[in-house]
């Protein structure tokens, strides 16, 4: 009886386990990122990662976090400065499969931003939150990864951002 309630639990975990992890992804990419307000703009380019999981074929939730990897060199008031633009974001994602190996999605979600402008031994730091909407698509090149593309967009305090990524993704 002992051995009996010993493989059922061991039976039980091991599939929780399999189910729990379907639908997992993960992927990392790069991004360039343009923020402009007034008639200031930053250019950088980020490296990227996203987690993620599919409820279904049609929607999923995904983290993306992006960290600066080359600062925009500018000259704001006759002062060289180095710009960066780092981000944490959260998004519910809908896709749309058009073919067996292809799909379009678009996704809504909150971006928190943190731009660092430095020049001549001083920082400023501003981080802010704002709604954030994109589109992209996505080419599977085998059942377990995809080459992914994306456009999302920000206005974050009065700055129109946008971010252009391309990347992969690995299904678990």
């Amino acid at each position: 009886m002992k051995n009996v309630f010993l493989v059922s639990a061991l039976a039980l975990c091991t599939s929780v386990t399999s189910v729990a992890a379907e639908g997992f992804y993960a992927g990392a990419g790069v991004a360039s990122i343009n923020s402009e307000e007034d008639g200031f703009e930053v250019d950088t380019v980020n490296l990227i990662a996203t987690v993620g999981y599919e409820v279904n074929q049609t929607f999923a939730v995904e983290g993306e976090l992006g960290l600066t990897i080359q600062e925009d060199e500018l000259e704001v008031d006759g002062v060289d400065a180095e710009a960066s633009l780092n981000y944490a974001a959260i998004f519910a994602k809908a896709s749309f499969p058009l073919s067996p190996d292809f799909s379009a999605h678009g996704r809504v979600g909150f971006v928190n931003a943190e731009a660092e402008l430095s020049g001549e031994g001083e920082t400023f730091t501003n981080e802010e939150s704002a709604f954030a909407f994109g589109v992209g698509g996505e080419f599977a090149i085998s059942s377990s990864a995809a080459i992914r593309a994306d456009a999302t967009f920000a206005e974050i305090e009065g700055s129109d951002v946008t971010v252009l990524a391309i990347g992969s993704i690995f299904r678990f």
